[in-house]
């Protein structure tokens, strides 16, 4: 199993969900935006990047299982 792809993608998609939240600030900077900052957009980004280091511990786990579980010669 790879989850380099994935994770690719996901962080990917962190980056430009950040990115675009942060160029909202120009035109939409109030108190009801920064309520949302705090009660959806950090949250989510803090539960993305929870994912990405579990999706980082799998991975090392994954390398562990197969290193250890090839034959000799395979």
């Amino acid at each position: 199993m790879r989850f380099g792809t994935t994770r690719s993608q996901i962080y990917d998609a962190q980056k430009t969900a950040r990115a675009h939240w942060a160029a909202t600030e120009a035109d939409w900077d109030d108190a009801v935006r920064r309520e949302h900052g705090e009660r959806v957009v950090e949250p989510l980004d803090a539960a993305v990047s929870e994912v990405l280091r579990a999706v980082d511990l799998l991975t090392t786990l994954f390398v562990q299982i197969r290193e250890e579980c090839e034959y000799p010669g395979s």
